[in-house]
């Protein structure tokens, strides 16, 4: 007896066959075991059967670049103290329930809020989803600069104070190649006149190696914070391995990056000083050979420069506007000789690879982690809102049910 039957659905495996107009799927103890066009056999049984009513059955979408469970907790829920584990679960439930089956989480150190490290891990191991956590350090571009570190967590220094005991800590408890680093400081979510020192090239030659061999002496792929040339060029060359952001970047650090197999998590709108990288630069990116994810850097304002964007200017931007913010860049990827499977890729199984370098791809096939997403239509290339996810699996469960 299967755990999970869905059947009358379009199935998109995402996995290079071809979109099933009508069939079936089922899932047993949290893995997919069999996908098939028609109807399921008379013989077969399942604990929970689903009738898919002829939407789309597709991959769940990730997200591998957000702050739900550390800025977010102040931001938004205005949260501190015990509560802020609280406000952590209740930013992944949104998330999850916008479809989102899993996060890239960053534990980056912040000023008043204490957390301690291990927490996240066990709040995250409460959630039924395949999230996972980075820790790092973060150059906040105020007068003066300001320096946050998840190993200290609550402080704030203006100097650089950290050891190689600070960066070994973060390298040994980070899941995913997150941005550990800032290699430029950040405005994060004040105005552009509140950070002047946003964009500054933070780490030098020498120092970067260091940290780098530091985080692969102990089998860690090494992410970063960049904007701009001189800075993704210091990290290519220092061997880091993937680029958060990367805007105001160009053609030719593009392709040192394909040359090079370092991944790009493309926060299209916002995350740095200056103007993320517009769907027309994406597209060339995305041609040059650049292992390419889309990510929110939720919760965050979008950047005034981003007018592809249609997002409040100020509002912050979470998971309920993830497909709102992705939609432009896929729609003009696909405009533009991309296949829809290939444009969805970006929001499912790209981010998913790098939060989860070593499972099975995130695809709908036997044998692939049951995460998936009943739809009306087809998220960000056809719908923007939350509302049109009706069904979320992950673990081969139902998690949310919007059906009336």
């Amino acid at each position: 007896m299967e755990d999970l039957l869905i059947y009358n659905a379009e199935i998109w495996p995402l996995d290079g066959s071809r979109v099933i107009s009508g069939g079936w799927l089922t899932a047993k103890n949290g893995t997919i075991t069999a996908v098939a066009a028609g109807d399921p056999p008379a013989e077969l049984s399942a604990g929970t059967v689903v009738d898919g009513a002829g939407m789309v059955l597709m991959p769940g979408m990730a997200d591998c670049h957000t702050h739900l469970m550390e800025y977010a907790t102040a931001e938004i829920n205005a949260t501190r103290g015990r509560a802020q584990s609280m406000s952590a679960v209740a930013n992944l439930l949104t998330a999850l329930r916008c479809g989102i089956v899993a996060t890239g989480e960053h534990n980056l150190g912040h000023p008043t809020l204490s957390m301690p490290m291990e927490e996240y891990k066990t709040i995250l191991r409460s959630v039924p989803m395949a999230s996972a956590v980075a820790y790092g350090c973060c150059w906040l571009g105020f007068e003066p600069k300001v320096l946050t570190s998840a190993t200290r967590p609550g402080q704030a220094f203006s100097t650089d104070v950290l050891t190689d005991g600070d960066y070994a800590a973060m390298a040994e408890a980070s899941e995913f190649a997150g941005e550990s680093l800032f290699l430029n400081c950040t405005c994060a979510n004040a105005p552009l006149s509140a950070a002047p020192h946003a964009g500054e090239v933070t780490y030098d030659r020498q120092t970067l190696e260091h940290i780098v061999e530091l985080f692969h002496a102990r089998g860690r792929a090494i992410g970063a914070h960049i904007e701009g040339d001189e800075a993704a060029r210091l990290f290519i060359e220092c061997g880091g391995d993937v680029i958060h952001h990367g805007h105001n970047t160009t053609p030719e650090v593009w392709r040192l990056m394909a040359e090079k197999g370092v991944a790009l998590v493309l926060t299209p709108a916002a995350g740095t000083s200056k103007r993320p990288l517009t769907p027309e630069q994406t597209l060339e990116l995305y041609r040059a050979g650049v292992f390419l994810a889309l990510a929110s850097d939720s919760y965050i304002y979008p950047h005034p420069q981003a007018d592809w964007e249609r997002l409040p200017a100020d509002r912050l931007a979470g998971p309920e506007s993830f497909m709102a913010m992705v939609a432009p860049v896929l729609r003009h990827l696909v405009q533009h000789g991309l296949t829809r499977e290939e444009a969805l890729h970006l929001i499912t199984v790209n981010p998913r690879r790098l939060l989860h370098p070593g499972e099975e791809l995130a695809v709908l096939k036997p044998g692939s982690p049951a995460d998936m997403i009943l739809c009306r239509r087809l998220p960000a290339l056809e719908t923007e809102d939350p509302e049109d996810i009706l069904l979320v699996v992950t673990g081969g469960e139902i998690q949310v049910d919007k059906r009336k």
